[in-house]
């Protein structure tokens, strides 16, 4: 029998091989384990930066074709599976024109890339008085480039302050960099003014997110005038006429006085409903002739700076502008109708 020393040193040695050999696995486990945790932090930054869009290849702006003037059942929303959020419309986002014949060109509209952006043709005014221009004219931003056309690669437009126009770009005094800007160009005695405006892909909950956020229409609207439906798709704009004789006429605008029974107080509510009301986007495809309801009017309001918004009024309760196309404000209600049969 071995004595209790060599005991000893034997439960020594089973207890100095047992270490090493937990040691042994703890650095294999390492070994295996370190590499993957790796690759798995790798995959979540990697995953982190690409839902933050920093990885992304950024979009290249397009073109949109709203439906305008003289075309009443134009369709210009052709991606009817944009991410909506509940209650949440985005606007189209503007999508580069595809050359399908020699006459693409009748399809290109004004438009000026900014910031990632395309701002499109809006309302233009000549102005002879520049006292006036300069009140909406803000900070120099840069010279549009004036180098788009139906012919143009995503690459030019791509390109910083590149557009259907040249001159020189600004701020518009009142209103978001964000969302609307201008070229204004001066010569002799006469002024050009011509609004750009941003509605590629933006975010529409209520009509406050358009016509209070961004246009600021409540408590800043001098006068209201309307067409008729007819006048408007013929272009009669020399029949226009002013609501409510009380209120100032603009100089290019005739003084004929409506006599609808409408009063201040009912177009302060139509606009606070206006504002209230949730924006919908009809469908084309189930309402295809939308545009070619038998009802319709145009109102156009003064602002307070001299700038113009026009609405375009439908029976059912759709209040909308051009630029959007086949997104509106649904108002149903006897205010709602009470101020498209006065435009009759």
């Amino acid at each position: 029998m071995k004595n209790s020393n060599e005991m000893f040193q034997s439960l020594l040695e089973r207890r100095d091989r047992y270490i090493r050999e937990q040691q042994r696995k703890r650095k294999t486990v390492i070994r295996t384990v370190m590499p993957v945790c790796g690759l798995l932090l790798v995959v979540m930054l990697g995953a982190a930066l690409w839902q933050s869009g920093l990885l992304k290849h950024p979009e290249v702006p397009v073109k949109k074709d709203p439906p305008g003037q003289n075309d009443r059942s134009t369709d210009n929303s052709s991606d009817d599976n944009l991410p909506e959020e509940e209650d949440v419309v985005y606007t189209d986002k503007v999508k580069l024109p595809e050359k399908t014949s020699d006459m693409v060109s009748a399809d290109m509209i004004g438009c000026l890339v900014y910031q990632g952006s395309v701002y499109t043709h809006a309302t233009e005014f000549t102005i002879e008085d520049p006292a006036i221009a300069k009140t909406l004219v803000g900070e120099y931003v840069g010279e549009a480039t004036g180098t788009l056309d139906e012919w143009s690669s995503q690459e030019d437009w791509a390109t910083e302050l590149a557009s259907t126009y040249t001159g020189p770009v600004y701020k518009v005094n009142g209103y978001s960099e964000d969302f609307r800007l201008c070229i204004y160009k001066h010569s002799g005695d006469e002024c050009s003014l011509q609004f750009f405006d941003n509605y590629d892909g933006i975010p529409l909950h209520t009509g406050a997110d358009l016509f209070e956020t961004r246009l600021h229409i409540p408590g800043n609207v001098n006068h209201i005038s309307y067409l008729t439906h007819y006048d408007w798709n013929e272009g009669n704009r020399s029949n226009e006429r002013v609501f409510l004789a009380e209120q100032s006429v603009s100089p290019n605008r005739s003084a004929e006085s409506d006599i609808t029974g409408m009063t201040e107080s009912n177009f302060e509510d139509f606009l606070s409903e206006l504002c209230a009301s949730p924006f919908i986007r009809i469908d084309h495809l189930s309402n295809p002739d939308f545009y070619n309801a038998e009802i319709q009017g145009h109102l156009y309001l003064h602002m307070n700076d001299g700038t113009v918004v026009e609405l375009r009024l439908i029976e059912g309760g759709y209040a909308g502008i051009q630029d959007l196309g086949w997104i509106f404000v649904h108002m149903p209600g006897q205010l709602f109708d009470q101020v498209l049969a006065a435009c009759q």
